[in-house]
């Protein structure tokens, strides 16, 4: 709602937000533009008339906005000539209602154009929807006349090869003995390139047995030799033509390496892995490419290799791996504490500003009221207690987590009854709790522990969790508080039928700054501070918290455990007649 009269905005908003409505206001144009960029409205009501930059001007730079030109504006003013009306219309406006509100017509208007703002957004999905079917189609359309044409130029191609082929046979029986000539001299070439490779190159029958190997495996293996390794017992290592896996590796190892070349045989088809081998220097990784030997008939018989050994390359990989996934993790956790700071901020901006623009706008309606209308003075004084106090309370919360942060907090501990303290709390949160027609049950099993702790930070553990569930359970709903002492220390539990906690947001539900999502903002205010300090406190005091739920809409249930005072001898007093028993608040 934007209007440069505060006294008006301040009973229409207070009538809107009675009927169920989240109301943000806004006295002027530009703080209009800021207000809408920040929270994105449903839906603004905007005053014609204002100093500065009328409602006109700030439609026209509402709709010029891309973040908030599908916002529905509707005017307000006391001008209801046609001229305005068009004028209003041509600057975007989508409704106009005449001063003084009628909130009947109002609430009317604005769930019509909220139903209308819907429906639109569905329809623009839809349209987006039908323009990607209409492209994958004409896509696809155009892949088949692709695939058309290259079918036909692959059958000329093709006819044009086996023309080439037919010459190709004639030359054939010419070119047979010179290919001899080649295949020799190719062969040792293929020779001196095998055996001077870095990489280590070998075959193996369907035994496993090897046939050939190069020097650089042979070389290896004199390492190996000389160091007492797994291979010592071979007699001689001039030539390993003959020997299995199982004489070169320990069980295990040569087990895995026949294991492979068993995979590539059934596979008839080249296969890469990584094999770990022991070496004089100790393990090493080799990338390894087998594929299997096919003889005249196409039956396989034997496996060659060629392993290149990427131990340093591995090693180097695996650190640069270690410091990535460090960077990243930094990274994403300074990512989200910005992003939790910066809704922090925009929260606390918002909660500060509510409750003072109650007070400046009811403070303005006092000074110009009738002093005699009693009535309505009374109205205006509480709203400014009632919006100082919560004022009040925002900023004891901040000063309070600074002091956490700031390791400045002083408990001043004393032995404390846990059950006095509950006591107290649920009698000062009874009203509020009558006032939403939420039940509170109170059972105290345990009166007579005691915590060695600051009485005033064990009121504010309760009363923060015990404000939480009366605010997120709705109107005729149950909250139970029971106290029970279990060994050396003391339970509070208080479990509540409201709105419940996702299992998703459930480990982050004491984290400092944080919501379950935006819709909680909306509905409920507060910082998202109260479950942080509750955790600190209870830590403090040398205690734990933790929540529990079922799920959304299942309710939840916070437990406190603190340590208890060792007992010492006391006179005995006489049993209480009620404790034990539970009872209605």
């Amino acid at each position: 709602m934007v209007d440069d009269v505060p006294e008006s905005m301040a009973v229409t908003a207070a009538q809107l937000e009675e009927r169920g409505f989240r109301v943000a206001v806004a006295q002027d144009g530009e703080d209009a533009l800021e207000r809408a960029e920040l929270l994105s409205p449903d839906l603004i009501l905007l005053d014609v008339l204002m100093p500065g930059m009328d409602g006109f001007e700030t439609c026209r730079r509402l709709k010029a906005s891309e973040s908030t030109k599908g916002i529905p504006v509707i005017f307000m003013t006391a001008l209801g000539e046609t001229a305005h009306k068009v004028a209003g219309f041509e600057a975007g406006g989508v409704d106009y209602v005449v001063k003084p509100l009628e909130l009947d017509e109002v609430l009317v208007r604005v769930k019509t154009h909220l139903e209308l703002y819907t429906m639109r957004a569905e329809l623009e999905a839809q349209n987006v929807q039908l323009r990607r079917e209409i492209e994958e189609r004409e896509r696809l359309q155009a892949a088949l006349r692709c695939a058309h044409d290259k079918l036909e130029r692959r059958v000329a191609e093709r006819t044009t090869e086996l023309a080439a082929a037919n010459d190709l046979l004639k030359q054939e029986n010419s070119e047979r003995k010179r290919a001899e000539e080649t295949l020799r001299e190719s062969q040792g070439m293929l020779h001196a390139i095998i055996d001077n490779s870095a990489a280590m190159v070998y075959v193996k029958d369907l035994q496993g047995r090897y046939l050939l190997s190069n020097r650089r495996f042979r070389q290896l293996f004199h390492a190996t030799l000389e160091s007492n390794e797994p291979i010592a017992s071979i007699a001689s290592i001039d030539s390993i033509i003959g020997t299995t896996d199982h004489d070169l590796f320990p069980p295990e190892q040569a087990e895995i390496l026949r294991s492979f070349d068993r995979r590539v045989l059934e596979a008839q088809e080249p296969l890469e892995t990584e094999e770990v081998v022991p070496q004089g220097d100790g393990m090493h990784t080799y990338i390894s490419v087998k594929c299997p030997l096919f003889d005249a008939e196409g039956k396989p018989y034997a496996v060659c290799a060629i392993s290149t050994d990427i131990t340093e390359r591995k090693r180097a990989e695996e650190e640069r791996e270690r410091l990535l996934a460090s960077e990243q993790a930094a990274r994403s956790k300074a990512e989200a504490a910005d992003r939790m700071k910066d809704e922090f901020l925009c929260t606390l901006g918002h909660e500060l500003r509510t409750p003072l623009t109650s007070i400046l706008g009811w403070a303005h309606i006092l000074l110009r009221a009738d002093k005699s209308d009693v009535a309505r003075v009374q109205r205006g004084l509480e709203v400014i207690e009632r919006n100082g106090m919560a004022e009040l309370e925002l900023v004891e919360t901040l000063l309070d987590v600074s002091a956490i942060l700031c390791c400045q907090v002083d408990l001043k501990r004393q032995p404390v009854s846990m059950a006095e303290v509950i006591q107290a709390v649920v009698d000062s949160v009874t009203p509020a709790s009558e006032a939403k027609d939420v039940c509170i049950s109170l059972s105290l099993r345990s009166t007579t522990g005691r915590v060695l702790g600051d009485r005033g930070r064990l009121e504010q553990i309760v009363r923060n969790l015990l404000s939480n569930a009366v605010k997120f359970t709705p109107a005729g709903g149950r909250v139970a508080v029971s106290l029970e002492e279990m060994g050396a220390k003391t339970q509070l539990r208080i479990s509540d039928t409201g709105e419940g906690i996702s299992a998703d947001f459930l480990p982050h539900v004491f984290d400092k700054f944080r919501r379950a999502n935006s819709s909680t903002t909306r509905w409920h205010s507060g910082l998202g501070l109260g479950l942080s300090i509750v955790q600190d406190l209870a830590r403090m005091h040398g205690g734990e918290v933790h929540a529990e739920s079922a799920g959304e809409g299942r309710g939840a249930v916070f437990i406190v455990d603190l340590p208890l005072m060792p007992v010492v001898e006391e006179t005995a007093a006489p049993p209480s007649a009620d404790a034990g028993e539970a009872r209605s608040v």
